[in-house]
């Protein structure tokens, strides 16, 4: 039997066993591709960049056929893509994807999620990246949600996006990202930046631990929403409107010139993928794209 080459390696913060990666997983089969998935052995949410040193990453093989294979891995999300490339084992994989997420990583949310931080490290390794996100069915924007997901939509954006990233990449060290609004008013993409968060200082109320107070929990624990700018052009504002945001994030920092290819870059995809989607080029040209 010929060896099977892999077009995609997918992880998630999740956990290997998530729904959100079963739906883009299932997606991006049906569209064609092969796809190798490496995810945690269980959540591991929030650990941005976190990567394991002192210890071993340990894959095992836990499902899929020899098509798709599925690893589960006893480290974070960033291990997992380290492992997987820096092993051989995803060595002929074209394209990183990370996701779909519980939950929306917006603004700088986004540097602490390990969804992007997955993402990230895969730009870094050299191959083109794709960190997906699904606000919950009510719309808000909890840090920690507590209705469910729909992830319907966003698997089949998530497999257009991969399809066309594979076959036209993007720029070197390049990075979407990309969150799905729970209430979702219109099937384009809409290409972002990401927003300001607002912080408070001063107006966070002390919790009781085992240890006795404190106070940093980030609004994890209440069912208040976390505060953005929602600037127009912004990732939040684009979510709260019903939209797909994608946001374009370049890694290739010696060059001030990057982001801007990496925008470009972005406009011409989305002016092709957008009527696949649904909408016609006038539709597209009337603001929608960004």
């Amino acid at each position: 039997m010929s060896e099977v080459i892999m077009d995609v390696l997918l992880t998630n913060d999740d956990g290997y066993q998530a729904g959100g990666m079963a739906a883009i997983r299932d997606a991006m089969i049906n569209a064609g591709l092969n796809v190798l998935s490496v995810a945690p052995d269980g959540p591991r949410s929030g650990t941005s960049r976190s990567a394991s040193f002192r210890k071993p990453v340990v894959m095992t093989r836990d499902g899929g056929d020899d098509r798709n294979p599925i690893y589960r891995a006893d480290g974070t999300p960033v291990d997992c893509v380290r492992a997987a490339i820096l092993s051989g084992l995803a060595k002929d994989v074209r394209l990183v994807v990370s996701g779909i997420n519980e939950g929306a990583n917006l603004g700088d949310d986004a540097t602490y999620s390990s969804t992007f931080g997955s993402a990230a490290e895969g730009a870094l390794l050299g191959l083109p990246a794709l960190s997906i996100s699904q606000q919950a069915r009510d719309g808000r924007f909890r840090l920690v949600d507590l209705t469910d997901y729909d992830y319907g939509w966003c698997s089949e954006v998530g497999a257009e996006l991969a399809a066309w990233m594979i076959a036209s990449p993007p720029p070197p060290r390049s990075i979407l990202n990309v969150n799905a609004p729970g209430i979702l008013k219109d099937r384009r993409l809409k290409i972002t930046a990401l927003d300001h968060r607002v912080w408070d200082p001063g107006h966070y109320e002390a919790v009781e631990t085992d240890s006795g107070h404190g106070w940093y929990t980030f609004l994890t624990n209440v069912d208040r929403d976390p505060v953005f700018t929602m600037r127009p052009g912004s990732d939040a504002s684009a979510v709260a409107a019903g939209h797909v945001s994608v946001t374009p994030v370049s890694f290739d920092f010696g060059d001030v010139r990057a982001a801007g290819r990496l925008r470009r870059w972005l406009r011409q995809s989305v002016d092709v993928i957008n009527p696949r989607l649904g909408a016609s080029d006038g539709e597209c040209r009337s603001g929608c794209c960004g």
